[in-house]
């Protein structure tokens, strides 16, 4: 029985465990502005759906939204540039 209790005990000291050596936690995209992404993807997807031109307001629009869209994709950029998000 002391062997095994010896054993155990190596076992245990040798084997490390992820509370021993805990990662970095992972920081994605926040949830918020993901769901942002998403509903300014689907208001895009209705506009253009949504037929006629509305005196050029809802192309405007679109393109708006086309903008927003790209002001997120170069926040995402420059927060994995500046360390801000792996």
């Amino acid at each position: 029985m002391k062997i095994a209790t010896l054993v155990v005990l190596a076992l245990m000291i040798v084997t490390p465990t992820a509370n021993l050596f805990p990662r970095a936690p992972q920081r994605d995209v926040p949830a918020e502005v993901e769901s942002a992404r998403r509903a300014l993807q689907g208001a895009r997807n209705d506009l253009e759906h949504a037929g006629g031109n509305w005196g050029g307001h809802r192309t405007a629009a679109m393109n708006h939204i086309d903008q927003a869209l790209k002001e997120l994709g170069e926040a995402e950029k420059f927060a994995h540039e500046h360390h801000d998000m792996k």
